[in-house]
């Protein structure tokens, strides 16, 4: 890989294997595109009035609806596995929320 990395941290094991157990059973990639947009908190979990939940990146790219959470543990930090309708994004624990229309 000769293009530049920046030194984000990697989600934990235990985030990683509980993420292939949900995949597995529920037939679903894991996607990890929301992984450094929600470290640098330029992503957020918006909801909405009728309290539908979306992985939000901007006006134009968000995910399906979110059926549910999953909160772990890496150390210090908290992480998050989503499960929207069609997949399972793990995100940190400290990506922002707010309401959104």
């Amino acid at each position: 890989m000769s293009e530049p990395t920046n030194n984000y941290r990697l989600p934990g094991e235990v985030t990683l294997r509980n993420a292939a157990k949900i995949a597995i059973v529920e037939d679903k990639p894991i996607l990890l595109d929301y992984w450094t947009v929600s470290i640098d908190k330029t992503a957020l979990i918006g909801a909405k009035d009728n309290n539908e939940k979306l992985l939000v990146k901007s006006e134009e790219e968000y995910t399906s609806t979110i059926i549910k959470f999953y909160k772990t543990k890496n150390g210090t930090n908290s992480e998050l596995i989503i499960i929207t309708e069609n997949s399972i994004y793990i995100v940190d624990g400290e990506i922002p929320s707010r309401k959104i229309s």
